[in-house]
């Protein structure tokens, strides 16, 4: 199965995650894209852990709970991946044609995977021509083990959904970025494009229950991509040994009383986070120190945070801001209760970039 797979055909975008069940279903309308259906299924704990299933029959139910509720025009699905599982390179390659490529790729990738070749999934995307060199050209890499594409290909089937695409999150995500009212150059409408050699880095930030993906561009062009095992999740653990109090009655403390919530849990929870961005942005620098990172664009269901924005801009001294991709999606008001939406706009950045994959060509 391709990773990149143009389909041609409309697809549900269904992101699962650690937290639970996102379906966006997308329609092409008059310079854009309208929202056709969506739905939101909490998953119970552990049924996905480390981007692995881990209870088959609680994803099920979840995902015919989505369908239920969202009720879409189509049972063919793009999905995501992401996590240790998910190998992403680029690599430098003599120039040829994608055709010509495909017979030199598993040699290629066989360098750069740490798995036999044999149990992954593999697929590549031709970003271009090396600046400078036009005999050669930029290849990103993309693999993944075969079990866990497997895995959520079973429960998808036991929903009676069809897996059309495979996705890389950070994929998403960027595909998403298109649809906000912030370009990937860090740009807003109508500011003059940068160019390469003054272009700054923007890093966008999904912030999920338990892993935070990292896609750093430059002029709008994937540069650096990480995933590491922090989020939501440990906010949820940090209340709980803070309070004394159950796992979901922090979550509940969490998501319905913020203000309540001890300072020295908030405190741990956001050295963790910016532990983890600080390792990811150092790891980026030491190749790309022309071009710093100078904006943070932040989504994911952790996003939602009261003041995350503030707490990440003070800490890192990078401007931050979170995106909500609803900006610029039709959505009617009949059927959509809009202030939900525009609230909970930021954690469906993943869903919606995976919907979008059903109108490439």
């Amino acid at each position: 199965m391709g990773l990149f797979s143009r389909t041609g055909e409309p697809l549900i975008g269904i992101d699962i995650s650690a937290s639970g069940i996102k379906l966006i279903e997308l329609a092409g309308s008059r310079g854009g894209y309208e929202l056709k259906s969506m739905a939101i299924v909490p998953l119970p704990r552990d049924a996905i852990v480390e981007n692995t299933v881990i209870d088959s029959m609680a994803v099920s139910q979840g995902l015919l709970d989505a369908i239920e509720i969202a009720r879409p025009s189509t049972r063919k699905a793009a999905i995501a991946v992401s996590g240790n599982a998910v190998i992403i390179k680029t690599v430098t390659m003599p120039t040829a044609t994608e055709f010509e490529l495909e017979a030199q790729i598993e040699f290629e990738a066989d360098q750069h995977v740490p798995y036999d070749i044999d149990d992954v999934y593999l697929d590549f995307e031709i970003l271009g021509e090396v600046p400078d060199s036009p005999d050669e050209m930029e290849v990103v890499l993309a693999a993944c083990k075969r079990e866990v594409v497997d895995d959520y290909q079973l429960v998808l089937s036991e929903a009676g959904i069809e897996a059309k695409c495979v996705d890389c999150a950070v994929f998403a995500l960027e595909n998403a970025l298109e649809t906000t009212q912030v370009s990937s150059k860090g740009l807003s409408e109508g500011d003059e494009p940068i160019d390469d050699e003054a272009a700054a880095a923007v890093a966008l930030v999904n912030i999920g229950a338990n892993l935070v993906n990292i896609n750093i561009m430059i002029n709008g062009q994937m540069t650096f991509v990480r995933d590491q095992f922090y989020g939501g999740q440990n906010l949820t653990e940090e209340i709980q040994k803070e309070h004394g109090i159950s796992y979901q009655a922090a979550e509940d403390m969490k998501t319905e009383r913020f203000s309540e919530i001890s300072p020295e849990a908030l405190e741990r929870f956001y050295v963790g986070l910016t532990s983890e961005l600080v390792r990811s942005l150092d790891f980026y620098a030491a190749n790309h120190a022309e071009h710093p990172v100078q904006k943070l664009l932040l989504t994911g269901g952790s996003a939602l945070i009261p003041d995350i924005a503030n707490e990440l801009e003070q800490r890192l001294g990078i401007e931050s801001e979170v995106i909500n991709p609803f900006v610029n999606i039709n959505a009617s008001s009949k059927k959509f209760d809009m202030d939900y939406l525009n609230r909970i706009g930021p954690s469906m950045m993943v869903p919606i970039g995976l919907a979008l994959r059903g109108f490439d060509r």
